[in-house]
């Protein structure tokens, strides 16, 4: 066999040419990722500049100069324009203005001066604390007048909570982080600085059955003194006819439904719980018809449908519908009459005692003047009612009203004092 010979690999020599070729791919490879840089990301003008030093090609490097200063401007302009558009909302800023131009026009509409309530901002919270006359409203009221307004306002409610004498509504704008807490409570002291006078109203019930002499004792009172009298008597049209030639006020004293019915009667016609919203807009236009001059009702009797919310919002709904007002006899300590009222937008009215109850001594007489005075230290406006039923109880009330004149009270119509002033809401 012929004998094989190793053979040696052979070197492979790299020409020069070879070695030039790849350097200037791998320049050029540079050149590219510089361009694609400068295109996609602009430099200031002065990096610019640089980097046109170092490109060899001048009318490459002014085309390129050229567009990143075009793409310089637009992106200037783009940026005005966003400033332009962030300066032109500022939703949060002109936000707070806006809930806060709310919150003092509610305050001015509820007469509530600078001085009392309290602004306090911290982080993205403003909480106003609100001091409120019980004397004049409630709570209840004051919180939908606040509601009303700061919705229309663009505010938003998120919560609300009710507490012994306070109560809290937290609102929120709709393109605002910012949140607005306000507190109400009462405080009837921190008004008593702008009370100068102490006023009282008077109402007597029972009109319609008497006439005559007594009748007319009765009309020899201060005019300021208001009649409630029953429908449906022999006496009512008439009564009713003679105080409004005075210009006297009156209101139909409407027969409600008491705890103790039937061993407690009424009268006739009266208003009960069982009545459908039909009978009791029935019941009462008839009443308004009969003695159109009196201006509003109040309740005889009427311990248990003035508990009863159903009842009371046909009351008030026909009331609105007739433009009347609600006197509150306050014939029970748990009557929901008055806050149904306020709810429903009617003028109304409460009851602070009875003058002649249990009777007409004079210790009670005394015992009446020391509660009125006591109340007029957080109230500057009373309302009391009495009776017309003797020439006894007529002697008394005048007694008593010069007393009370004695003591620095002025003697007002009803329609002027206690009352809730119903700013405009809707």
């Amino acid at each position: 066999m012929p004998k094989q010979r190793n053979k040696k690999p052979r070197k492979i020599k790299h020409c020069k040419k070879r070695n030039d070729m790849i350097v200037f791919v791998i320049i050029g490879l540079c050149c590219s990722g510089l361009l694609w840089f400068l295109i996609k990301d602009p430099l200031p003008e002065n990096s610019i500049q640089n980097t046109e030093n170092a490109i060899s090609d001048p009318n490459k490097s002014a085309k390129h100069k050229k567009s990143t200063k075009a793409k310089l401007e637009e992106a200037t302009k783009q940026n005005k324009s966003n400033n332009s558009s962030e300066a032109k909302n500022e939703p949060e800023k002109q936000d707070m203005l806006t809930m806060d131009a709310a919150i003092i026009s509610v305050l001015d509409k509820l007469d509530i001066p600078k001085s009392f309530y309290k602004r306090r901002k911290s982080a993205e919270l403003i909480t106003y604390s609100v001091p409120i006359n019980k004397s004049i409203m409630d709570l209840t009221y004051a919180n939908m007048i606040f509601k009303g307004d700061l919705e229309r306002n663009g505010g938003k409610l998120l919560r609300g909570t009710d507490s012994s004498g306070k109560q809290s509504l937290t609102f929120a704008s709709k393109e605002s982080n910012t949140k607005y807490l306000i507190n109400l409570y009462y405080d009837s002291k921190l008004f008593e600085s702008k009370t100068k006078h102490r006023y009282i109203a008077i109402v007597v019930d029972d009109f319609g059955a008497i006439d005559g002499s007594l009748l007319d004792g009765f009309l020899s009172l201060d005019k300021e003194v208001c009649f409630a009298i029953f429908p449906d008597e022999p006496n009512s049209v008439h009564t009713m006819q003679k105080a409004a030639a005075q210009g006297r006020t009156t209101i139909i004293h409407t027969p409600m439904e008491p705890i103790g019915y039937p061993n407690v009667n009424p009268g006739k016609n009266a208003i009960f719980t069982q009545y459908s919203s039909a009978q009791i807009d029935k019941i009462l236009t008839r009443f308004i018809h009969q003695l159109p001059d009196c201006e509003g009702i109040n309740n005889h009797m009427g311990s248990l449908a003035t508990t009863d919310d159903d009842v009371m919002r046909a009351v008030m709904t026909t009331l609105k519908k007739h433009n009347k007002f609600f006197l509150d006899s306050r014939t029970s300590n748990v009557s929901v009459a008055y806050s149904v009222a306020q709810k429903a937008h009617v003028r109304a009215f409460r009851n602070d005692l009875f003058l002649d109850s249990p009777n007409i001594t004079s210790s009670t007489m005394d015992k009446k003047l020391s509660q009125i005075i006591d109340l007029s230290s957080t109230k500057n406006s009373i309302i009391a009612i009495t009776h017309c039923h003797s020439e006894e109880k007529l002697r008394y009330l005048k007694l008593f009203i010069s007393k009370l004149k004695a003591a620095g009270f002025t003697l007002v119509p009803l329609t002027e004092i206690g009352h809730y002033n119903v700013p405009e809401i809707l």
